[in-house]
């Protein structure tokens, strides 16, 4: 009897641990995920196929280049019309935006792009540091990731805004080597990376979403092979087989070929019928196409996420729903204005001080990147419409002076030719108007502007909440 409980007991707890380490097995599964950080990147060869082959790769990599380049910078500070125009002559004639557009685009589909400039020096004198005082730019070249290589040796100098950048760049020409000091280069390189790996290439945007982007093309190429086999004819031929090992192939091919004709330019469908014993049979199987559509669709919106771009950007789609797409697209001009700051900026700094550094010497130049956002006529009309009931609401209720108004709108962007002067000259030609009215008219009508009535506040406030658009 006691070892008939003793059994059962050890049978109790063996299942109980069975079941314990079948439930702890199954929760590991997530926990033994693991990310490998000896993982490799995605090779030069295979970034430069997608490029070629996936429109989505393509159009990741050229919308965000053109787009950071989409309006030229604005110049601020002590320079002139005049200046303006001899700058922006001698940037076209060295087409200084080709080289950011092809930097900028090599830099995000390889991860490293390289900018050097080409100088009246000596041929012997590209090895050393760069002389703006005596040396004038002749043009600009770009080269991309496996046609130059970075010197092992890095500077030293902690000091340096260079610290550990390598001294030089090779560049590999033909059968011929050029060595070139990094003054006379501007090198992008993607990623984040530590001092001791400062001389290794960077990395891909495509590097994290590679993943992503073949998961859909992949999506999208089997079901558009689903879509060619949704209607496929299946003809059971008696001796079918005894006609292959009998070597008659060929004849076997020609009569699925004469089917396929006839059916395709007649609807008409020819077929032995066989005997009795073994007649031919047809039948057609209809693939089903319930929630491909939806796949898609999740598909494209996992992409947008893993790009960094609203779908409305990426594919061309309108937002669903309630969503307006409004909010995607101001987060993608933020994201562009980010961009210009950390990749484009550091370009045009190089590249100025051979042109606008020369001809600005004793000038404080600073320039800024506009907003790429546009809205349309009709959202413009609108929203000047409401700015602008808003603010007369307020002005005439009391509540705000009418330059203050004026101010308010000129800020918001909705009055963008009006300056402070003509603000100035307004409000002087307001104070003047009321200076020439009766000593008594004007008394009253100014206490009327300055003590509104109170019965009237709560409803000249609902005017004005009501008429502002925030």
């Amino acid at each position: 009897m006691g070892h008939h409980v003793m059994t059962k007991k050890t049978m109790i707890g063996r299942l109980t641990d069975g079941l314990q380490s079948m439930l702890t097995s199954l929760g590991e599964r997530v926990a033994s995920i693991r990310y490998a950080s000896n993982k490799t990147d995605v090779q030069e060869k295979e970034l430069l196929a997608m490029y070629k082959s996936s429109w989505i790769v393509q159009k990741y990599i050229n919308k965000t280049a053109y787009d950071m380049l989409k309006l030229p910078r604005e110049l601020s500070g002590d320079i002139g019309e005049e200046l303006k125009t001899r700058i922006v002559d001698i940037e076209r004639e060295l087409d200084v935006y080709g080289i950011y557009r092809d930097a900028l685009t090599w830099a995000s589909l390889l991860g490293d792009s390289l900018i050097v400039a080409v100088t009246d020096c000596l041929d012997e004198m590209i090895g050393e540091p760069l002389n703006l005082q005596s040396e004038n730019i002749v043009k600009f070249l770009v080269v991309r990731k496996g046609e130059y290589s970075p010197a092992s040796q890095v500077i030293s100098d902690i000091a340096s805004p260079h610290f550990g950048h390598p001294q030089t760049y090779q560049l590999n020409i033909g059968t011929q080597q050029l060595k070139f000091h990094h003054t006379r280069c501007h090198r992008t390189k993607l990623g984040q990376h530590s001092i001791k790996d400062m001389p290794k290439f960077g990395t891909s945007d495509i590097q994290a979403p590679y993943e992503a982007i073949k998961i859909f093309d992949t999506t999208v190429v089997s079901t558009g092979d689903t879509i060619q086999e949704a209607n496929v004819d299946v003809i059971f031929l008696p001796g079918l087989n005894n006609q292959i090992d009998a070597g008659q192939e060929t004849q076997v091919v020609e009569y699925a070929r004469v089917m396929k004709t006839t059916k395709s330019s007649t609807g008409l469908m020819l077929m032995d019928a066989g005997d009795g014993t073994m007649p031919s049979r047809y039948e057609q199987k209809n693939a089903q196409f319930a929630g491909l559509s939806e796949v898609i669709t999740k598909m494209m919106n996992v992409l947008a996420g893993a790009l960094d771009r609203p779908i409305t950007i990426l594919f061309g789609q309108s937002a669903s729903g309630f969503a307006s797409g409004e909010e995607d697209n101001k987060a993608y001009y933020e994201t562009i204005n980010g961009l210009q700051e950390a990749r484009l900026r550091p370009m045009q700094d190089f590249v100025d001080q051979f042109i606008l550094d020369k001809l600005t010497v004793q000038a404080e130049i600073s320039y800024t990147y506009p907003s790429i956002y546009s809205v349309n006529e009709a959202q413009e009309a609108n929203r000047f419409t409401q700015y602008a009931t808003g603010f007369t609401t307020m002005v005439q209720a009391g509540f705000l002076p009418e330059d203050t108004a004026l101010r308010e709108m000129v800020a918001r962007g909705v009055l963008t030719t009006v300056t402070e002067e003509d603000i100035s000259s307004i409000s002087g030609a307001r104070n003047e108007q009321w200076s020439n009215q009766p000593e008594g008219y004007a008394g009253a009508q100014a206490g009327a502007a300055q003590v509104p009535q109170p019965a009237n506040a709560s409803a000249y406030a609902q005017q004005a909440n009501g008429g502002v658009v925030s």
